[in-house]
């Protein structure tokens, strides 16, 4: 396909500034209403934002350097900073041919690797908006992307909009004498969202489930958790929100955090993004700050308060997988859940080889693969749903 090189300098500047997060939202619709227009825009952006992300976000190895391709984007990207509004000295079409080029000589690198060859393979699809949603009763209702109809549990309603149901809009005056127990499951591959009666939205990731009341009864605001999601927690300095998750007790009056709690995981994090909480397990009792995050190891039996960039934790609810000095087992369970597959490793060193990166998570898998094989050590063969990683 012909790429469009008549993109004006007004729009290849939105396009770099989108890339840095440096749009507003009224410039960042504008954006996607080109991105929509054909798919030569499309073609041209993916082309410049897998230079973006490909150097942005290069896995920090040592001796490896930045790639040609992210050191062009950036450069070019800095100086249409500098020199915003202004009449650019040398034509459009000649700066992206440039960056192409180098866009391209990264990824022909090394063209008959195992991964260039997967690009065909229809193994490794990213993960999609899905849920089982098991009602008191007993009766299980398949969510999906599409919503439907509202469902009645025990006469309240349950509102299912497309990717997310909502429990929200029930009419606060009812008498609900006991507590009546719905449970969301996500499978591998999957992500739901919903909302609870108090109206605190809950983010699930994949291989995650819940179990919260339709209506809150009581003192306290107490939902189990197993897996991973992230809560936006409505105040309520009455009744306290308190996630219960392998043997931790997370407790909040209002707030957004994020907890990771698998059951086959050796460790179990709270991460808090905003306001304050308060982490227990038996006389353990820490209150994290902003930008803090408790970890428990349960081989060990201790636990660490640490500082940390928060956004590596809480990405995955924004589109994107982002992995900071991440050892490549840990790096795989993550990359498994989401898109069905299991990493194999050829030599045990490979496993806590770490790796700094962040991706789109809807790109299939041997998009992601090739990204991290072209700045790594590593190299990776899929064999039905099993990625095999080897050492170059």
């Amino acid at each position: 396909m012909r790429i469009d090189m008549a993109i004006s300098d007004y729009m290849e500047d939105l396009i770099y500034r989108v890339l840095a997060g440096e749009v507003d939202e009224l410039e960042r619709k504008e954006f996607e209403t080109w991105l929509r227009e054909n798919d030569e825009h499309r073609v041209f952006f993916e082309k410049i934002e897998r230079a973006w992300y490909t150097g942005k976000y290069a896995a920090r190895w040592k001796n490896v350097e930045m790639s040609a391709a992210w050191k062009a984007v950036e450069y070019r990207h800095e100086y249409r900073r500098r020199r915003r509004f202004r009449q650019i000295g040398w034509s459009v079409a000649a700066a992206v041919v440039v960056v192409l080029c180098f866009t391209w000589m990264i990824f022909s690198v090394g063209k008959d690797t195992s991964v260039s060859t997967m690009v065909q393979s229809s193994a490794g699809k990213p993960g999609e908006s899905k849920a089982l949603l098991v009602l008191s009763s007993g009766v299980k209702v398949e969510l999906d992307n599409r919503g439907g109809d509202t469902i009645l549990e025990k006469g309240l309603p349950i509102l299912n909009e497309k990717d997310y149901i909502d429990y929200s809009k029930q009419d606060h005056d009812s008498q609900v004498k006991s507590v009546v127990y719905n449970e969301l499951i996500v499978p591998t591959g999957g992500e739901y969202r919903l909302i609870l009666s108090d109206g605190t939205i809950v983010y699930m990731n994949s291989e995650s489930r819940l179990k919260y009341p339709v209506k809150f009864v009581g003192d306290e605001r107490i939902v189990e958790l197993e897996g991973e999601a992230y809560f936006e927690v409505v105040r309520d300095e009455v009744h306290p929100f308190v996630v219960c998750a392998n043997q931790l007790n997370v407790k909040v009056l209002g707030t957004g955090f994020n907890v990771m709690a698998y059951k086959q995981d050796s460790r179990t994090e709270v991460t808090l993004v905003n306001g304050k909480v308060d982490v227990r397990n038996g006389d353990i009792s820490e209150i994290l700050e902003p930008s803090q995050q408790f970890v428990m190891d349960y081989g060990s039996r201790e636990y660490q308060v640490r500082s940390v960039n928060v956004s590596t934790y809480v990405d995955w609810k924004s589109g994107i997988l982002n992995f900071d000095a991440m050892p490549l087992e840990e790096l795989g369970d993550k990359l498994g859940r989401w898109y069905g597959m299991k990493f194999f490793f050829s030599k045990e060193s490979l496993k806590q080889l770490k790796f700094s990166g962040a991706f789109k998570k809807y790109n299939d898998i041997d998009y992601i693969l090739g990204l991290i094989e072209a700045t790594t050590n590593v190299s990776f063969k899929i064999n039905d749903d099993v990625i095999v990683v080897n050492e170059k």
